[in-house]
């Protein structure tokens, strides 16, 4: 470790020569030390060599090499808990937002399902306002009867039963389209 009384005046001076003296007697140090806080030794990289640069880049100067010491282990220390703090901070906002997109997703779909529930109740409210056997024939096919299974059960053939249903699918819809015209108003 090189002796920092002999280097101070060009560390306040801003002598490269003697920045490199400190970087290389000191970084490895100062490293170990930040990573024993902040438990990951590439943030520990960091976190020493902006203090090392802002230091650089201010007009601080140190009266010994104790006092340089002593200000380069503070800073290191609280710039540890600083980056401990923020990472923590960064991770609850993670959190906040993922929990607000679940709670997101949730609203979507509960809407989704309120404007499906809203569209079968319309539905139905319409068939109830078919004729008597094109509202049997929609409850029927409904049901899941096939169109032979309603024509046996109506007595009436397959292929009025096929007419019928497309009249009122055909009527149905444009009352759906009529509804949905009113709700965008």
């Amino acid at each position: 470790m090189v002796n920092l009384e002999s280097i101070l005046s060009g560390i306040n001076a801003k002598n490269e020569r003697c920045w490199e003296q400190l970087y290389t007697s000191c970084y490895a140090a100062m490293c170990v030390y930040v990573e024993s806080i902040v438990k990951d030794m590439d943030c520990s990289k960091d976190i020493v060599q902006d203090l090392l640069l802002n230091l650089w880049l201010s007009d601080i100067r140190f009266a010994s090499g104790r006092e340089l010491m002593g200000y380069l282990y503070k800073s290191l220390y609280n710039n540890s808990l600083l980056y401990i703090r923020n990472k923590r901070k960064r991770a609850m906002i993670l959190d906040k937002i993922d929990q607000e997109k679940e709670n997101e997703d949730f609203s979507k779909d509960f809407m989704l399902d309120t404007v499906q529930e809203e569209i079968v109740r319309l539905l139905h409210l319409h068939i109830g306002d078919l004729p008597r056997v094109r509202r049997q024939i929609m409850k029927l096919s409904i049901s899941g009867f096939s169109g032979k299974e309603i024509a046996d059960r109506l007595g009436i053939s397959v292929n009025t039963v096929k007419v019928q249903k497309n009249k009122s699918i055909k009527y149905l819809r444009d009352r759906l389209i009529h509804c949905r015209r009113e709700l965008d108003l």
